[in-house]
């Protein structure tokens, strides 16, 4: 097997400053939340749903490079194996989301949903202990998935048989299914249940599409970093890095595209549960928020990323990939915050300290696990390629 472990690489070194910021953010979310209680569940749901996102985008994306193969996940194998690692972390994360619900979710208030007659019907799925037991099994069914993959991994790395590679592959095609349906619930469940009268049939793919663009901008911005050093330097070469480049600026054409149909489907059919959510983030603050997304989410990365000289330039896409990621975490923001500071059809705007201290701890304690995770074994994959799988699909 062919080491490739090599912890002077230069993202390596920010082991100890992601450590460092986790804890100081968890630090001062723990001292500001205690004076304002209410706030903290809100801003911790928004840092929480982002580096959730980034975790299950990741899984998604290693279960399609293994149903796949290609060049273009060469480099990048690992450390989405390392961020999926990082699911029980996330789960740790999610117990001030399902601890403090009733400071979060509408729909806890039992009486007030009985006494509607719209969002009565709506109890048998939107009840605590259904959201609860929902929960434990998303994350159940989402860990088991990360581990098979991870363990055939290393099987595969071992070997390198046809036999190991279609092991994989056969956990990643039931993955990606179970996956999908799952994650879809659980956006419902953590945002769209945010205002229980609005609903959205193009909410869950539009969450997925997301957060697989976030995990590619991730991915591109940990590789594109030490894109000049052994041994990531010796086994990517412009074209590797184009092909990562297009992946993402498929994936924001999908995103723009998703989130396009869902406010077209919303403005035609005119139902007056559904055009609220919009009609709030359209005024004020709220709706400078919505031009920026436009702006900074779609046209600006889509005609950069149309450049060959960007993508075939490892610094030019890695800037290009933390400016996607820092308008995700603005889309999420825009998605989630106003659904607590609603009056009428107007929302005020108000960015707490806490919606940065939250997501600065979540986030530092998730890159210092992950660059954990990615030390335990190599950098690169011990086989260039899943082409073995054909050999033993066609063996039977």
């Amino acid at each position: 097997m062919n080491e490739m472990t090599n912890e002077s690489l230069r993202f390596f070194r920010l082991e100890k400053p992601a450590l460092l910021v986790g804890l100081a953010g968890l630090a001062a979310t723990a001292v500001l939340g205690f004076r304002a209680q209410e706030q903290f569940f809100h801003s911790w749901l928004v840092a929480f749903i982002f580096w959730m996102s980034l975790t299950v985008g990741a899984l998604f994306i290693a279960m399609l490079q293994y149903m796949t193969g290609g060049w273009w996940g060469y480099i990048i194998r690992k450390p989405l194996l390392a961020a999926t690692a990082n699911l029980p972390l996330m789960l740790l994360a999610a117990l001030p989301v399902y601890l403090g619900a009733d400071r979060i979710y509408k729909w806890t208030n039992h009486a007030w949903m009985e006494a509607d007659h719209i969002l009565h019907q709506k109890l048998a799925y939107l009840n605590y202990e259904a959201f609860c037991v929902r929960g434990l099994v998303f994350f159940a069914i989402w860990n088991f998935w990360a581990f098979m993959l991870r363990r055939s991994d290393r099987a595969y790395d071992a070997t390198g048989t046809p036999e190991a590679a279609l092991t994989l592959r056969k956990w990643s095609a039931s993955g990606l299914l179970i996956t999908g349906i799952t994650v879809t619930f659980a956006s419902v469940d953590w945002m769209m249940s945010l205002d229980p009268y609005w609903f959205s049939t193009m909410f869950g793919i539009s969450y997925v599409v997301g957060a697989v663009l976030l995990a590619y901008s991730f991915m591109n911005a940990i590789v594109t970093s030490a894109a000049d050093e052994s041994p990531i330097a010796e086994a990517a070469d412009p074209v590797h890095f184009r092909d990562l480049g297009n992946l993402m600026f498929a994936f924001t054409m999908l995103w723009a595209y998703t989130a396009f149909a869902q406010y077209l489907l919303i403005w035609y059919a005119n139902i007056k549960e559904e055009i609220p959510w919009y009609l709030i983030r359209s005024h004020g603050a709220w709706g400078a928020i919505s031009v920026l997304l436009i702006v900074g989410h779609f046209f600006l990365p889509f005609l950069l990323l149309l450049m060959r000289g960007i993508k075939d330039r490892a610094k030019f896409l890695g800037k290009v990939a933390i400016l996607i990621m820092i308008m995700r975490a603005v889309d999420y923001y825009w998605i989630i915050a106003p659904n607590w500071t609603t009056e009428g059809h107007h929302a005020s705007f108000r960015f707490d300290p806490l919606d940065l201290t939250s997501i600065l701890g979540i986030g530092g304690i998730w890159l210092f696990a992950f660059l954990r995770n990615l030390k335990k074994g190599s950098i690169l994959p011990a086989h260039a390629s899943l082409e073995g799988v054909k050999e033993a699909v066609s063996h039977g």
